[in-house]
């Protein structure tokens, strides 16, 4: 009776752990199951969960910081799920070869071979396949890009002049002002003595304002006196103390420039990073109008505003004058008389000012080109390549995100 308690015993113990293994082996199954069961459908590819953990794990691994990194792994699947799509509807593929090529290429950006990148990815629980997919995509893309986009993508010399101004560098320090200019003719002195005493007393940027309109000179006087954004470094530096330390609402004047007093008004800063101002090359051009203000001068001045759109052009409103009338400059910022650099730190290229008296001429001043000049710095061919490289990068992107929007893009 023992030995059959004890078989029957055993015989249980048996069957127990055959049911145990049982529901262990369905958990595991049903765990792997749940690992590659799809997480996305994009047109006909499936992106599976365990997709989604390795993608994950290599965006951690390259310190992607994601708010959240599933969704961010989920986007860059389906991209590139779309990528290799349009891809091998153009007939595009990539072979071994050029897949280890591209492996080393990643693995070199890094100053790591191939081998040591797989290694570290396996550490992190990454594996081969994962790394090789990414590569894949990321070659195929490449391909359509050169393929399909260098013939819609143009930069011209000017782009590359554009480029160099200084206005296309982000990050300098940026001042908001208003201007009021007045004559400093000896018969208007004692009009411009009150004029100059009412600008004084102003409180408010409203009655800097008004004043601008009533009896400013400066091209700006119908908008108040009020000039957009300019960098600090524009203006010479005289004037770039001052304002620099001013305070919104200051009133900075009067400066007695050629032919004019000038009064300005600080209305905001944006203080960022800061340029040397002696690296700051302006090109410029300076016509001399005979006369001053007179109606025929200041005629020619707005033809010169809605006709000339290059510095080259200037030239074809001074057919009449002497060859001395027209000139052209190219100087460092820090050495350009006060008068023209307060002009010039209003204008952009190709822009045109005219406020200032100069021997009894009026003196137009038109600006060229304001550049960084510094050791080390691109040629134009270099920066050429630059733009070329951004302008086909943002076509690419354009046409991945409308690839996207397209697709049949399925949750489960």
């Amino acid at each position: 009776m023992r030995f059959f308690t004890s078989s029957i015993v055993s015989r249980l113990g048996i069957v127990m752990m055959l049911c145990i293994g049982g529901v262990f082996w369905a958990a595991s199954s049903a765990q792997a199951q749940g690992m590659f069961a799809p997480a996305r459908k994009v047109n006909d590819r499936i992106i599976t969960n365990y997709d989604v953990t390795q993608r994950m794990a290599f965006l951690d691994l390259l310190n992607a910081g994601a708010v959240d990194m599933r969704q961010e792994a989920l986007t860059r699947l389906t991209e590139e799920a779309v990528q290799q799509d349009y891809a091998h509807r153009r007939g595009i593929r990539v072979n071994s070869d050029d897949v280890a090529e591209g492996m080393a290429e990643f693995a070199a950006r890094v100053d790591l071979s191939a081998e040591e990148v797989v290694q570290i990815m396996r550490e992190s629980g990454i594996d081969l396949e994962t790394f090789r997919q990414f590569v894949t995509v990321g070659l195929l893309w490449r391909k359509v890009i050169e393929q399909e986009f260098p013939a819609l993508v143009s930069v011209t010399d000017s782009d590359v002049a554009r480029a160099r101004d200084i206005s296309a560098i982000r990050g300098t320090p940026r001042v908001l002002l208003s201007e009021i200019f007045l004559p400093s003719d000896p018969e208007f002195a004692e009009a411009v003595g009150q004029i100059m005493e009412m600008i004084e007393a102003a409180r408010t940027q409203e009655e800097f304002s008004a004043l601008a309109r009533e009896f400013s000179l400066a091209g700006t006087r119908d908008q108040g006196g009020r000039l957009d954004w300019m960098p600090l470094e524009n203006l010479p530096g005289n004037i770039a103390a001052p304002v620099s330390v001013a305070s919104v609402g200051e009133i900075i004047g009067p400066l007695d420039l050629n032919g004019a007093f000038a009064f300005f008004q600080l209305r905001a800063t944006d203080s960022t990073r800061e340029i040397p101002a002696d690296q700051i090359q302006l090109t410029y051009k300076r016509l001399l109008l005979p006369g001053g203000r007179t109606e025929a001068n200041i005629d020619r001045v707005a033809r010169i505003r809605a006709n000339v759109r290059s510095c080259a052009e200037l030239g074809g409103f001074a057919t009449d004058l002497t060859d001395a009338a027209l000139s052209e400059h190219t100087e460092f910022q820090r050495d350009i008389a006060q008068s023209d650099a307060i002009e010039l730190a209003r204008l952009d290229r190709n822009e045109v000012s005219a406020n200032t008296v100069e021997g009894g001429n009026l003196v137009v001043v038109m600006l060229c080109a304001r550049e960084l000049q510094f050791e080390g710095r691109l040629t134009d061919g270099q920066l050429n390549d630059i733009l070329f490289d951004q302008r086909l990068g943002r076509m690419a992107d354009v046409k991945l995100q409308e690839l996207v929007a397209d697709a049949d893009v399925q949750d489960y």
